[in-house]
């Protein structure tokens, strides 16, 4: 296998994508796989050991609404090319194709990265970081993206965690890849290309505040801890738009990504702002007092965000019943 053999691979890993709906089920596992790699573990993990991690992984950053069932991408990425099961002839399946779980565990069945990739992101580091970067901006915002590698086990160095593709500098392996004739890697790296305007338009129209607490604290002349989030996420359809974005401080755009802090509309006046019960902490008064409270409008309605955005965030994001207001 090639760098490109395997990057093809991981561009056409099939994943459920109805409506713009989440299932981060097999990028998750993958991860865990990479992060294996990375710690230069070995290949193949048993299911009891993987179950509890990826089960966590899901929890925190799957879509709320999807069931939890760490088997399923343990089952069907060999479908991808990209998991192996050695003994998946001794496993009996349900009527939907999915291990049972009980023979998993009681007969100690491992799984990981089938030899040919293994071997090829442990000889080539640079691949190993580009597979990593590329999962995570296919399917979750920055912001969350140095949380879910903390939690997958997957060492920093190396890679440009806050950069954009095409503004990283590329890692050794890669600039040789790029140096030659097009590749598959060269075409991956043009296709997430971003308007570099969306962050301006967005603080612009929330007049460099948080659309949630109003900080705007600056540093001399530029602002400082207040950002453009997108509302739907860029990596599930969510376009570079006004419509889509809101000027965030670093706590809310957290808390908005995570499904903490959501958003509920006021009738045709603008949104309110919706906390997650499941929200806890002693100090949680700079999420929950917010609970309810009206979020700060554009300068113009025409920049006013759009009802579908919000509408996918309520159901692919936000987690839980909205706490009721104090």
């Amino acid at each position: 296998m090639t760098p490109d053999d395997f990057l093809r691979r991981l561009a056409a890993v099939r994943t459920h994508k109805r409506r713009d709906e989440r299932a981060p089920h097999k990028p998750l596992l993958l991860l865990l796989a990479l992060g294996r790699v990375a710690r230069r573990q070995e290949r193949l993990v048993p299911y009891e050991e993987v179950e509890p991690l990826l089960r966590e992984l899901m929890q925190s950053f799957g879509s709320p609404k999807s069931a939890v069932r760490p088997q399923y991408p343990f089952r069907w990425l060999r479908t991808d090319q990209l998991w192996d099961v050695p003994r998946f002839r001794e496993l009996s399946r349900n009527a939907s194709g999915d291990f049972y779980v009980w023979q998993l565990r009681e007969l100690g069945i491992e799984g990981g990265l089938p030899e040919d990739a293994y071997d090829v992101l442990r000889a080539d580091t640079g691949l190993l970081w580009q597979a990593v970067g590329e999962i995570l901006r296919e399917h979750f915002p920055e912001s969350l993206h140095r949380e879910i590698r903390d939690a997958a086990g997957i060492p920093e160095d190396g890679i440009a965690w806050e950069a954009d593709v095409e503004e990283a500098l590329p890692t050794p392996a890669v600039r040789e890849r790029e140096s030659g004739p097009p590749t598959f890697y060269s075409f991956l790296t043009r296709r997430r290309r971003r308007d570099p305007l969306f962050r301006k338009r967005v603080l612009d129209a929330y007049e460099e505040r948080c659309s949630v607490c109003d900080l705007d604290i600056r540093l001399g002349e530029r602002l400082l801890g207040v950002e453009a989030a997108h509302i739907q996420w860029h990596s599930h359809g969510g376009p570079d738009q006004v419509a889509n974005g809101l000027a965030l401080c670093l706590l809310h755009h957290k808390a908005l990504d995570r499904g903490a802090l959501g958003l509920e509309e006021r009738k045709g006046t603008g949104f309110n702002v919706l906390i997650s019960r499941d929200v806890r902490g002693e100090r949680t008064g700079s999420l929950v007092d917010f609970s309810g409270r009206r979020i700060r409008p554009p300068r113009t309605r025409a920049m006013a965000l759009g009802e579908k955005f919000v509408g996918w965030h309520r159901r692919e994001v936000f987690r839980g019943q909205p706490s009721t207001p104090t």
